[in-house]
């Protein structure tokens, strides 16, 4: 009765078997995962690009409300760059008017995609 395998036989298979299991290991696609408990951070000298939402327009007030909580904080925008920053006048509740020269408001960056939340607000109407 002939032999069915021969062990040379057996070995071609064993081999071509490895190959197709490296092959197909090779060309699977690579899923990067993290488990609850892992902590995943930035390498330094790295950066994040949170663009400008399209919405906000210069001149306009904006209501953001931020991370760390609190009440929300008035802004009037200036200047808007695509980068996420944009130039407002400081917060309209913690400036005293009198204080200052009309349209000479002082200025700050903030990030707006830092913000939990942006509303716009009703444009202020000068008192008589």
């Amino acid at each position: 009765m002939a032999r069915l395998f021969r062990p040379a036989g057996i070995a071609h298979l064993v081999v071509i078997a490895t190959v197709l299991l490296l092959i197909a290991l090779a060309v699977r696609p690579f899923a990067a995962s993290a488990r609850g408990g892992d902590i995943v951070s930035l390498a330094a000298g790295s950066s994040v690009h949170l663009a400008t939402p399209p919405f906000l327009q210069v001149g306009k007030r904006y209501a953001f409300t931020w991370p760390g909580g609190g009440p929300p904080q008035t802004y009037t925008i200036k200047s808007i760059y695509q980068d996420g920053w944009i130039v407002v006048e400081v917060a309209d509740e913690n400036t005293n008017p009198a204080l200052y020269v009309p349209g000479e408001f002082p200025t700050r960056w903030l990030h707006v995609g830092l913000a939990v939340s942006v509303q716009e607000m009703r444009p202020i109407v000068p008192g008589p």
